[in-house]
């Protein structure tokens, strides 16, 4: 079941803000969707959650996720969907001589779950070279 499946982009937008919002009051984060932020994101996951802590946190996993997705379609020139019922999870879908989908929340709720293994900046990493070769 796609519990986004009524979600636009606002939606998803809207969430990032708010994850903005809170990582500033609540870390000291300044957020500004730039691929640099989420070597930010993977410090504060490792400082203040480490791994196995995905289901402890899947409020905060939600907006994140919102957040890295942003920063892949801002980059990317991408769009948020969320009506498939093939995926249960949102994507990012780019557009290029082929399409690409990326699933943002399912990305960090494994960094959450598994560690640096998952590390953020290097899923922005793996899909820029995914991008330029495809």
């Amino acid at each position: 079941m796609n519990l986004f499946r009524n979600w636009g982009a606002n939606d998803f937008q809207r969430e990032a803000r708010e994850f903005c919002l809170h990582a500033s009051e609540e870390f000291s984060l300044d957020l500004d969707y730039s691929p640099g932020t989420l070597s930010q994101l993977d410090t504060l996951i490792d400082t203040e959650f480490g791994p196995g802590s995905a289901d402890l946190h899947s409020a905060l996993i939600v907006q994140m996720g919102c957040y890295v997705g942003e920063v892949v379609a801002r980059s990317f020139h991408g769009a948020w969907r969320a009506d498939e019922e093939l995926f249960h999870s949102p994507a990012v879908v780019i557009e290029g001589r082929l399409q690409a989908r990326t699933f943002p929340l399912s990305r960090v709720w494994q960094r959450f779950e598994y560690g640096t293994q998952k590390s953020l900046v290097e899923y922005y990493s793996e899909l820029t070279r995914t991008l330029a070769r495809i």
